[in-house]
């Protein structure tokens, strides 16, 4: 009868569940304190805007373009305000905005969403208006700035190709 022989088991190397679950949780405290003071809610919102007048921009670009008619977005950096209007400058009416008529105004001072955050400038060719033609061109390109506290982006159109980009200035 063979001699039954055991190997004597081998320490394998590896963490304990303790210490992983204190490393876990000074990640948890190091992100706490790190990521609010890298992304405030000024910076959100400012970024919210800079996206907000995009898809505005966007949008009457393809409403030119659907209805065969010239869109504008009317910006009135004094009033912090921009529009949408058709080509008689009246204000459109989106069906999915309160359902009022001629409601197409985002209004920057009165919206709880841009708290802080005004438009410096508008300037289209030395208009504060973007408008499109009938097949979604720019009549001018241009840019709008906007700020909130020491933070500025500038959105800009590239005439004839429409191009949106936006930067950090």
């Amino acid at each position: 009868m063979p001699v039954m022989t055991t190997k004597p088991q081998k320490n394998h190397a590896g963490y304990t569940l303790v210490e992983v679950l204190i490393v876990v949780t000074i990640l948890g405290i190091a992100a706490a304190v790190v990521v609010p003071q890298m992304l405030t809610a000024g910076t959100l919102g400012i970024q919210a805007a800079a996206r907000i007048i995009i898809a505005d921009m966007l949008y009457a670009q393809n409403d030119a373009i659907a209805q065969q008619r010239n869109r504008k977005v009317v910006f009135d950096a004094a009033a912090e305000s921009y529009s949408i209007t058709d080509e008689s400058d009246a204000v459109i009416t989106a069906r999915w905005k309160n359902g009022d008529a001629n409601n197409y105004i985002i209004d920057f001072a009165n919206d709880d969403r841009f708290q802080g955050v005004v438009i410096v400038s508008a300037d289209f060719g030395g208009d504060p208006t973007l408008e499109f033609d009938a097949l979604g061109a720019p009549l001018n390109g241009g840019n709008v700035v906007i700020r909130f506290q020491n933070t500025q982006y500038r959105v800009t159109v590239a005439a004839f190709t429409g191009r949106v980009t936006v930067q950090e200035i």
